[in-house]
């Protein structure tokens, strides 16, 4: 929230982006198959009107990234190259954020 506060969104305002950003869940459903909830701790509603707000204000993703980073307007995609098979699953959990050297 100090990013938005940054910007001058401050007091009555900036409480209210985070209440309504606190305390969100979410859940799949696939084949009648419903799973538990779970925190969003991450994130804007997607469809909501302040989305693309906060994505502007909010827009330094890349900082700290070795990945290559599409933005547009409240939608981002990452983008990292696997350098070794062991590379290909782990680039779906956590390395996108890694800024170490590239394994040989």
């Amino acid at each position: 929230m100090v990013k938005v506060e940054v910007h001058g969104i401050r007091g009555s305002y900036s409480r209210w982006i985070i209440n309504w950003l606190t305390g969100r869940t979410q859940r799949a459903v696939i084949h009648n198959q419903v799973s538990d909830s779970t925190l969003v701790t991450s994130g804007v509603p997607q469809g909501s009107v302040l989305g693309p707000l906060l994505f502007i204000i909010i827009n330094d993703l890349d900082v700290g990234t070795n990945s290559k980073i599409n933005k547009f307007v409240d939608d981002t995609k990452l983008c990292h190259k696997a350098f070794t098979e062991k590379n290909k699953l782990s680039n779906q959990t956590s390395t996108i954020f890694y800024n170490g050297p590239k394994p040989s």
